[in-house]
């Protein structure tokens, strides 16, 4: 008998704590620990890169899409902490639960949709194929640069592009998208596949390197921020796509873009 009802105390008990589990979700998770972990790798500018003020000497966190973090910390009443890691590790932290989202100028692919749940895009561009300035008319067509040996970031969308449109040439795959810029310039790779707005921002700073005309084709839906792909994260999807439909049609994103160029001295002209 008192076995029996052990059982139905525990039973009762486990009842009353079903209704609270089922309200748990991420964003009232969020708000309780007063910190929003954001995974992100700080070597892709203008989307986010450490900048050193002259006038100080203090090392900044820069990049349209770390404003886009902090207002969105802000936003939440939180503080913002970024986790700097290597971008190919980001998604798999993110679905260990170390981290609360992803800002890192990470691309909607269908393979990271299947893992990942993603906000409205707030940054779309197309890919480009950097090259040494003096080889700008050696290499203009895919047929020119094929068998010569490429750069691509590992786990980014230029490792799939490389694949599908360069397949006779060997990549060099590294996370730190500087020392893929620093291979290029040294010689040991003659191209580099990055995201337009990254290309022109270390063609502005280094003059020996160059956008080539080399075509290279990719449909993106666009570039957004990511969270983990569960069943209590429905709140915190939809508070975060409010906040991208705010700043992109308020002006403040672009705000911030014309802001990164500019602090990173990197500005590209439009006419």
């Amino acid at each position: 008998m008192k076995n029996i009802k052990k059982v139905l105390i525990l039973a009762l008990v486990f009842a009353l704590l079903l209704p609270s589990a089922a309200l748990a979700n991420k964003l009232e998770d969020i708000k309780a620990s007063g910190k929003l972990l954001v995974g992100t790798s700080i070597n892709f500018p203008p989307f986010e890169f450490w900048y050193t003020d002259p006038a100080t000497g203090q090392q900044k966190l820069e990049g349209f899409e770390m404003k886009f973090a902090q207002g969105l910390a802000d936003e939440l009443g939180v503080e913002f902490v970024p986790v700097d890691q290597a971008f190919s590790g980001l998604i798999t932290e993110l679905r260990a639960g170390s981290i609360d989202c992803i800002a890192s100028g990470m691309v909607m692919k269908p393979d990271r949709l299947e893992v990942a749940d993603f906000s409205t895009p707030y940054y779309t561009g197309k890919q480009v194929m950097l090259v040494k300035t003096d080889n700008l008319e050696k290499y203009k067509t895919v047929e020119d640069i094929n068998g010569q040996k490429l750069g691509v970031q590992m786990g980014a969308l230029q490792v799939e592009i490389a694949a599908e449109q360069f397949p006779k040439s060997e990549t060099t795959q590294l996370d730190s998208i500087p020392m893929l810029v620093m291979e290029l310039k040294m010689g040991n790779t003659e191209g580099l596949l990055l995201a337009d707005s990254v290309a022109g921002s270390y063609a502005k700073v280094y003059p020996e390197i160059a956008i080539s005309e080399i075509p290279v084709s990719y449909t993106s839906a666009g570039v957004g921020m990511a969270i983990a792909k569960t069943d209590d994260n429905k709140e915190f999807l939809d508070f975060i796509n409010a906040y991208v439909d705010k700043v992109l049609n308020d002006g403040t994103f672009d705000k911030w873009v014309e802001e990164a160029y500019t602090i990173n001295g990197l500005l590209l002209q439009q006419n």
